[in-house]
């Protein structure tokens, strides 16, 4: 007697990713490209294929000539490395001199998501910075340190100079556990907002910022801190969770 195969509980991504009632082409496309056309698939294939891990400076110069068609804006001399993961190019800005280190992944889904990354930003090596079916902007002169994840459903702007050091989490929101006999992976989000973090504000080594928080220009947020509450402008925040233990506004006045 056969028997009926019943899908596992599964997060709303994989069931679109994981449909094999559909051909792998069309699963692919709309991973890659989105709803860009056939043209720009062929082309994002071809770059991806030849140009992507080429190294040494023919590689650079090469994806510095090359790479901004694939973008919907791209400024002067962008620095693109090696096996950079882009996902519907189509969707991303940058701006001029932008910096993009070996392995990093800008990851783009839904047709109204969007990253915009202004002028001369870095970002580190295999980081991710992930525009779920929402809205990341990079302001510019910041700086993503290496391995960090950006990433939300709804939206994340990191202001102008802003220091991200290596194995920051910004996270895009919570499961929401709210029926308790519910598998958790396929509950629904609890989406708060976004985050947004103010103008030349450092954030230390493997901080997290949970979804719907604020954090003031000038801010300093310690490593390791764990971030669910707003922190003001200047102020130093420490400790899981993170708490405000002092102000920078008389040393920087």
């Amino acid at each position: 007697m056969s028997q009926t195969q019943t899908a596992p509980a599964m997060t709303p991504q994989q069931e679109a990713f994981t449909d094999t009632k559909r051909s792998g082409f069309a699963l692919y496309r709309q991973l890659a490209v989105g709803s860009a056309s056939t043209g720009h698939l062929v082309v994002y294939e071809l770059f991806q294929t030849l140009l992507s891990n080429i190294p040494g400076l023919l590689g650079f110069a090469a994806r510095t000539l090359a790479y901004p068609l694939l973008f919907k804006r791209c400024g002067r001399r962008p620095a693109i490395g090696r096996g950079v993961l882009l996902r519907i190019p189509k969707q991303i800005s940058l701006g001029d001199g932008v910096l993009i280190d070996d392995g990093a992944s800008l990851d783009v889904r839904g047709d109204d998501a969007s990253i915009s990354i202004e002028d001369r930003v870095s970002i580190g090596r295999l980081s991710t910075i992930a525009a779920k079916y929402g809205h990341v902007t990079l302001r510019k002169g910041c700086n993503i340190g290496s391995y960090c994840r950006v990433a939300t459903n709804s939206k994340i702007e990191i202001g102008e100079s802003v220091l991200l050091g290596a194995y920051c989490y910004i996270g895009p929101g919570n499961h929401t556990g709210g029926d308790e006999d519910a598998p958790m992976i396929s509950q629904p989000m609890d989406i708060r907002g976004g985050v947004s973090i103010g103008e030349h504000s450092w954030l230390g080594a493997r901080v997290t910022v949970l979804d719907g928080v604020t954090i003031g220009k000038h801010a300093v947020i310690g490593a390791h801190s764990f971030v669910k509450d707003d922190v003001p402008d200047y102020a130093v925040a420490v400790g899981t969770p993170a708490r405000v233990v002092g102000t920078r506004r008389d040393s920087c006045s």
